[in-house]
């Protein structure tokens, strides 16, 4: 189970430089991505290329307890993502994504092949769904506060309460996290809740899923901290915001290096900062 800040959650990923488009491989045909529009450039990094959650309820599919958020795509301002380094690599998988569910599927997965939300020749070869599973954590206010929120109308303002309790749900990017209360949801900058509320840089426990397509044609659901601990499988590297491609074969040994790095990185221990 993965842990993840509620203040500035980040990937916790290497940067390494920008690659070249992504190479053909035999078992997928991609194609390069149209140039993105206005529209996309500002959207949210879990929005891009992420399905309507009205087509499929997988909060239902996952069936987490009580006490677990589900939704569609994986935070952070640069999300996170794994690539495949060396051939013949076969992972565990699952039917459905839970962690009770028996991890009884064998998945093997293609030389090069970097599953990231951004790499969209990837995403839309394979048909990749990416979902997050985050334990909820709630949040009480310590004062009355007017707080803005983004709508598809423009900004609005929910007014609280002392003693008020909102749930935190997940963590989105750029400090915007969602929240629960009475009943709907809100896209709340963590910043307007500092001093108000108790809402502290702790952390809160999250599985990032993915249901991929397998090489022999059948689809798995993947857990992220269980394929990034494979030898031949290592974390996506950072090219850029809203970048991502599968990797050359005279780039596997930069990436496992940084990917080794980054690894190391992020079993550090958090030092309570607020990720200002």
């Amino acid at each position: 189970m993965r842990q993840a800040l509620c203040l500035a959650l980040a990937a916790g990923l290497v940067a390494c430089g920008k690659p070249a488009p992504p190479p053909e491989a035999p078992d997928v045909s991609v194609t390069e991505p149209a140039a993105p529009g206005a529209d996309e450039i500002v959207k949210s990094p879990y929005e891009i290329g992420q399905p309507s959650e009205d087509d499929v309820d997988y909060a239902a599919l996952a069936a987490y307890p009580a006490g677990w958020h589900v939704s569609t795509g994986w935070p952070g301002e640069y999300p996170a993502g794994f690539v495949v380094l060396d051939p013949g690599v076969k992972v565990a998988g699952r039917a459905r994504p839970n962690p009770d569910e028996p991890a009884s599927l064998t998945c093997p997965l293609p030389e090069y092949a970097n599953y990231q939300i951004w790499n969209q020749p990837r995403v839309a070869a394979d048909d990749l769904i990416f979902i997050v599973a985050t334990k909820t954590v709630p949040v009480t206010m310590t004062a009355d506060a007017s707080i803005e929120y983004p709508t598809d109308n423009g900004m609005k303002v929910l007014e609280l309460k002392r003693g008020d309790v909102l749930s935190y749900l997940r963590y989105l990017g750029e400090g915007f996290a969602i929240f629960g209360f009475n009943d709907a949801e809100y896209d709340i900058n963590e910043a307007e809740l500092r001093d108000i509320s108790d809402l502290t840089a702790g952390v809160v426990d999250e599985d990032q899923w993915v249901d991929v397509t397998c090489m022999d044609g059948t689809r798995a659901w993947l857990l992220y901290d269980e394929v990034i601990a494979h030898d031949s499988i290592v974390p996506s590297p950072i090219v850029g915001f809203g970048e991502a491609s599968d990797i050359y074969p005279d780039e596997v040994e930069r990436v496992r290096e940084d990917g080794l790095q980054a690894e190391a990185l992020s079993d550090e221990p958090f030092d309570g900062g607020t990720g200002d």
